[in-house]
């Protein structure tokens, strides 16, 4: 796989405002089209379970594995999903948004069910009762990084959100992180070769403080 030079890698500062409108600037260019599924339905162990253990995604909290608001839209479900890489997203009952690595698991529902209009938007339809609008996110090439400033936001939760590997380079950092689908960022510590790879763009609270180089993918 063609990965960029160290003078290649493109260097950008990302400063975003603590707002639902910054995620979605923040977010945006990190997903290149969304697209609609259709109706699926839903219950109470959920269908769409990326956020599993999650609790806590910068300053909104995360309650039965979902993110719920009063300015639900797609945009803002796809652009909060992107954190994560996820490739779907679904929105229910006016102001519902899960994520998910996969859909359907409980079959679909008939297109009727998905009738709510979202909060945010009431010109776009975000599911039912116990139904979700599914869409798919499509990405940039995944091969190239953005250097910025390390978020003041973290992501809390029950589960590990990173991975450390050793004795790395920072090239062969950006390389392990653009070899998994499951790496959204980096954190680089030059002075001990240490490579933490991050489930989520932003990082744990254990390694807010970390002196070193953060890497946004896409």
């Amino acid at each position: 796989t063609e990965f960029p030079s160290t003078q290649e890698t493109m260097l950008k500062t990302i400063a975003c405002i603590v707002s639902l409108a910054s995620l979605v600037l923040c977010t945006a260019s990190r997903v290149t089209q969304v697209s609609y599924i259709g109706c699926y339905l839903d219950n109470e162990a959920r269908d769409l379970r990326g956020l599993t253990g999650v609790s806590k995604i910068g300053q909104f909290s995360i309650g039965s594995l979902m993110l719920s608001s009063a300015s639900m839209t797609h945009e803002l479900c796809g652009s909060f999903c992107s954190l994560g890489g996820f490739p779907y997203f679904g929105v229910q009952s006016d102001e519902q948004c899960f994520c998910g690595t996969s859909y359907g698991s409980l079959g679909a529902a008939n297109t009727s069910d998905c009738n709510r209009a979202c909060t945010g938007n009431g010109a776009q339809i975000c599911g039912g009762t116990w139904c979700n609008s599914v869409f798919a996110l499509t990405y940039p090439d995944k091969k190239y990084f953005e250097q910025s400033q390390m978020p003041n936001q973290t992501v809390v939760s029950t589960q590990s959100t990173y991975w450390t590997s050793a004795d790395k380079t920072k090239a062969e950092c950006l390389m392990m992180c653009e070899a998994s689908a499951d790496c959204q960022a980096v954190i680089f510590s030059g002075q001990q070769r240490l490579c933490h790879l991050l489930r989520f763009a932003y990082p744990p609270a254990s390694l807010s403080s970390t002196d070193g180089d953060y890497f946004l993918r896409g």
